[in-house]
C-alpha cells in the first residue's frame, strides 16, 4: 500500500509542476473578516466546495474531514454518536467550529456537535489550520472549521430528495430557492432516521438515531449595503451505550442563527455588523442515581462590530465583540447555572507592497472569571512570480476553561486558559488548474487542563508539542481531477508519549472522472496506528470508498455511495468496554427531483 501511494504521489507532482500557469480566483472567508481570493490568504486553508461534496455523496461530516483532508477524527460508534476532531495534533476541544459563521462550541464539555449536521445540508466547508484566536477567540488553538449551509443565490428551484442506506436508513428533504435581482431566499427541510448498529464491538444492541433539520437564508444587496440572515436548527434523538454497556438515549437540539450587515461608507470605509445566537442542548431520558435527568445546555448571544479602512496597498480594521453565554448543567449529581460574558477588542493591519504581503492581528479579551487574555498573529507572504510564493506565519491562541471544568466534578475556579504558540513555513504554487503546497508547522501548548489524581482536582499541569509536515495537491482537468493530502506529524506530551487518538502518518486521495455516463469519485484514505486512553492501541487502517452521480435529466438526478468497499474492520476510539465500531461495507442511494426550476 505504501509503494502504491508513493507512485501515485510521484505522478501527481509531475503533473503539478508542468501545469499551465494561470491564476486561481477561489474565494475563502475563514482567514479574515472579509472574503478573499486564495492568492490573498496568508494562512493554510482547505476549501471543499459544493461540487466536491456532491461527488463524494458523504454520509457524515466526520467522514468528509477524514476522507478528504486526512484529519484525525474519532467516533463513539455509528450515526449521531459523539465525534471528535484532532486538528494538527491538538485536543478535541481545540478546534473552533462555526455554522454560517456562528460558533457552536458548547461551554459545558466536549466539542461542537457536528455529528448532528446532515452532510446533504452543506454547501461548503473551510478548514483553517493553525492558531486563529486573534480572529475567533477561545478554542481556535488547532484551527477553525466553518461550515456553510447557504445555497447558491443564482439558482431558483423547488426540489425533493429521498435517500436510503444501511441499517434501515431513510432520509427525505424538501428544498426551495428563490432569487430575483438583489434578493434571494432559500429553505431546506430534512427528516432522517436509522436503526444504527451496535456501537461497541462486543455488543449486539443496535443504537439508532433520528434527525429533523431546517436551514435557511435570506440575502438582500444594494449598491453599498449587503444583509444576510441565516439559520440552522437540528433536533432529534440519539441512542447509545453507557459505561457499563447498558442501553441509554437522549434528546438533542443544536442551532445557529445570524444576521450580517456589511455597509460601505464613502469609498474607503467598510462597516461590518454581526448579531448571532446558538444553542447546544442534550437532555438525558434516563434518571441518574439521584433520581434526576441529566442536562447540558449552552445558550450564546453575540454582538460584533468591525470598522475597516481600505487603501490601495493597505488596510486597517478595529472591532469590538461581546459574547454572552448562559449555562445550565446537571450531570452525575453536579448541578450549576451560570451567566458568563467575554468582551474583546480586535485590531488588524495589512500591507501589500509589490510582491510582499504582511498581516498583523491583535486581540485583547476579558472574561468574567479568568480575566485578561491576549492573542496575536503575524503572517508574511512573498510572491516570486504569478504562481510561486512562500508564506511565514506565527501566532498565539488560547482556550478558556469551560463551565464543567470551573464548576463541575473536580472543578477548579482558579484554572487558567490553555495557551499555545504556532509556527509555519509554506511554499505554494497556485495556477488555474492546480494548487501545490508544502507546509512545515510546529504547535506548542501550555497549561493544558488535566485531572490531578493526588488532589482529585483539575489543574493546569500538562503540556504538548506537535511538529509536522503537510503536502497538498489539488488539480482539475478535462480527463481526471482530484485532491491529495499527505500529513506527517509527531504529537507528544511533556513525557514524550504519543498523544491519544492522534496518528503520526495519514493520507487521503480523491480522484474523479466526469463523463457522459456520470461522475465517478474514488476515495482512498489511510491512517497510522494510534494510542487511546489506558494504553489501548488503535491499529492502522486503510479504506476505499466509491461514489457515482448521474443527472438523468434536467429534473432528475441519482447518486450512490459504496462505503468501505473492502469491508475493513477499523477503530478510531475505544471505551471502558472495548472498541467502538465504524460503518462496514454498505450501499447508500439518493434520488433528487426538481419540481420547478
Amino acid at each position: 500500500m505504501k509503494k502504491k501511494y508513493l507512485n501515485i504521489l510521484s505522478c501527481l507532482l509531475v503533473l503539478a509542476l508542468n501545469a499551465e500557469e494561470e491564476t486561481v480566483e477561489e474565494i475563502v472567508s475563514i482567514a479574515s473578516e472579509n472574503p478573499k481570493s486564495m492568492k490573498q490568504v496568508l494562512a493554510t486553508v482547505d476549501v471543499l466546495d459544493k461540487d466536491e461534496l456532491n461527488r463524494q455523496v458523504a454520509i457524515d461530516v466526520i467522514g468528509i474531514l477524514s476522507n478528504s483532508l486526512a484529519l484525525d477524527t474519532s467516533s463513539n460508534g455509528g450515526p449521531g454518536q459523539y465525534a471528535s476532531i484532532f486538528l494538527r495534533g491538538s485536543n478535541s476541544n481545540h478546534t473552533l467550529v462555526e455554522i454560517n459563521g456562528v460558533k457552536i462550541n458548547p461551554n459545558t464539555a466536549g466539542g461542537a456537535s457536528i455529528n448532528n449536521l446532515d452532510p446533504s445540508l452543506i454547501s461548503q466547508i473551510e478548514v483553517g489550520s493553525g492558531p486563529f484566536s486573534s480572529t475567533y477567540g477561545s478554542e481556535a488553538i488547532g484551527g477553525v472549521i466553518n461550515i456553510s449551509t447557504i445555497q447558491d443565490r443564482e439558482e431558483s428551484l423547488l426540489q425533493v430528495a429521498i435517500s436510503s442506506g444501511a441499517d434501515n436508513f431513510r432520509r427525505e428533504s424538501l428544498q426551495t430557492n428563490w432569487s430575483e435581482k438583489n434578493k434571494s431566499f432559500n429553505i431546506l427541510l430534512l427528516n432522517s432516521k436509522t436503526n444504527g448498529f451496535p456501537s461497541l464491538l462486543n455488543s449486539s444492541i443496535d443504537r439508532g438515531y433520528s434527525n429533523k433539520s431546517l436551514v435557511g437564508s435570506f440575502d438582500l444587496k444594494s449598491e453599498r449595503t449587503n444583509a444576510q440572515l441565516s439559520t440552522w436548527l437540528s433536533k432529534g434523538n440519539t441512542e447509545y451505550l453507557g459505561f457499563q454497556g447498558d442501553p441509554l438515549s437522549q434528546n438533542y437540539k443544536t442551532s445557529a442563527h445570524s444576521l450580517n450587515i456589511t455597509s460601505k461608507i464613502r469609498n474607503s470605509y467598510l462597516v461590518l455588523l454581526n448579531l448571532s445566537s446558538s444553542k447546544d442542548l442534550i437532555h438525558q431520558h434516563q434518571e441518574n442515581y439521584l433520581g434526576f435527568k441529566d442536562i447540558t445546555e449552552t445558550d450564546s448571544n453575540n454582538f460584533e462590530i468591525l470598522i475597516q479602512k481600505q487603501a490601495k496597498d493597505s488596510s486597517f480594521s478595529t472591532g469590538y465583540l461581546q459574547e454572552k453565554q448562559k449555562v445550565n448543567y446537571s450531570s452525575f449529581g453536579t448541578q450549576f447555572k451560570k451567566n458568563l460574558k467575554t468582551k474583546s477588542l480586535m485590531a488588524q493591519t495589512s500591507l501589500n507592497f509589490r510582491s510582499h504581503l504582511l498581516l498583523i492581528k491583535l486581540r485583547y479579551s476579558n472574561h468574567d472569571l479568568y480575566g485578561n487574555q491576549e492573542s496575536w498573529n503575524i503572517n508574511y507572504k512573498k510572491n516570486f512570480n504569478p504562481a510561486w510564493s512562500i508564506r511565514l506565519s506565527s501566532g498565539s491562541a488560547f482556550r478558556s476553561p469551560n463551565s464543567s471544568e470551573l464548576y463541575g466534578y473536580g472543578s477548579n475556579i482558579n484554572l487558567k486558559p490553555e495557551s499555545s504558540k504556532g509556527y509555519e513555513i509554506s511554499v505554494d504554487k497556485i495556477i488555474k488548474e492546480s494548487t501545490l503546497s508544502l507546509s512545515v508547522f510546529k504547535n506548542d501548548i501550555d497549561n493544558l487542563i488535566n485531572f490531578d489524581f493526588q488532589e482529585f482536582i483539575l489543574k493546569n499541569i500538562e503540556q504538548s508539542s506537535t511538529k509536522g509536515l503537510e503536502l497538498r495537491y489539488l488539480w482539475k482537468n478535462k480527463f481526471i481531477g482530484g485532491r491529495l493530502l499527505i500529513r506527517y506529524q509527531d504529537p507528544k506530551d511533556q513525557m514524550g508519549q504519543q498523544l491519544a487518538r492522534r496518528s503520526k502518518k495519514s493520507i487521503s486521495l480523491n480522484i474523479y472522472r466526469e463523463s457522459g455516463l456520470g461522475t465517478f469519485n474514488l476515495n482512498l484514505s489511510a491512517f497510522d496506528k494510534r494510542k487511546d486512553f489506558g494504553g489501548v492501541i488503535l491499529p492502522e487502517y486503510s479504506l476505499i470508498h466509491l461514489s457515482f452521480v448521474k443527472e438523468i435529466s434536467d429534473q432528475l438526478a441519482f447518486s450512490m455511495r459504496l462505503e468501505n468497499i473492502l469491508d475493513k474492520e477499523y477503530f478510531t476510539a475505544s471505551g471502558f468496554n472495548g472498541y467502538y465500531q465504524n460503518q462496514g461495507r454498505s450501499l447508500w442511494l439518493n434520488a433528487t427531483y426538481k419540481l420547478r426550476q
